[in-house]
């Protein structure tokens, strides 16, 4: 029981499996599609035409103004750190660096050594470099939903089998995930 004598609310463990799964499966192609060249195509299909968007503090309404913002915006590269998820609607937080690509803030490799003896093309920190040039620290905060079943195009697609218990037979659960409501915030 609950504070105040009410049932406490239990959520099954296959449901958090089934959760924990598909959030994986969504920040993975949400953040290669967002670090693509085509990620002005590939994006705003994972929106619903009414999203709400929140970048930095800006509002943004919808696929169609997003596209047009992410058209202005510079190529990047997201290092996720960390996510977190729940059965609520899918409103998942995630973490982790983002480095924007521009002419102007691209640094150059100067070592001659061949590439297979640098080791990982990580960018390293660059005092003298641009700012722009430097990782940014982000938190991103998605609300997801369901679209199975719609004629809606687009979103990310999810199929995952299992079994409710060891006797039942496994059977499996098809989701289409869009976002609904997406906020994102630069923390440093």
């Amino acid at each position: 029981m609950g504070m105040g004598g009410e049932p406490r609310l239990s959520t099954p463990a296959w449901l958090m499996d089934f959760t924990a799964n598909a959030a994986e499966t969504f920040v993975t192609a949400y953040y290669a599609a967002s670090d693509s060249p085509q990620r002005t195509q590939l994006l705003p299909s994972l929106y619903l035409p009414t999203s709400s968007i929140a970048w930095n503090g800006n509002p943004i309404s919808g696929a169609a103004q997003y596209a047009a913002f992410l058209d202005a915006q510079p190529g990047s590269k997201h290092e996720v750190q960390s996510f977190d998820c729940h059965p609520l609607s899918f409103p998942s937080v995630v973490s982790g660096t983002v480095a924007y690509h521009t002419p102007e803030s691209l640094v150059r490799n100067t070592s001659n050594a061949p590439k297979s003896v640098q080791g990982p093309s990580k960018k390293r920190f660059d005092a003298d470099a641009p700012i722009e040039a430097q990782p940014r620290v982000f938190s991103q905060t998605f609300v997801l939903v369901n679209g199975a079943g719609t004629a809606t195009e687009g979103g990310v697609p999810f199929v995952w089998t299992h079994g409710r218990s060891k006797k039942d037979t496994p059977e499996s659960t098809v989701a289409h995930y869009f976002i609904q409501a997406d906020s994102l915030r630069f923390v440093g």
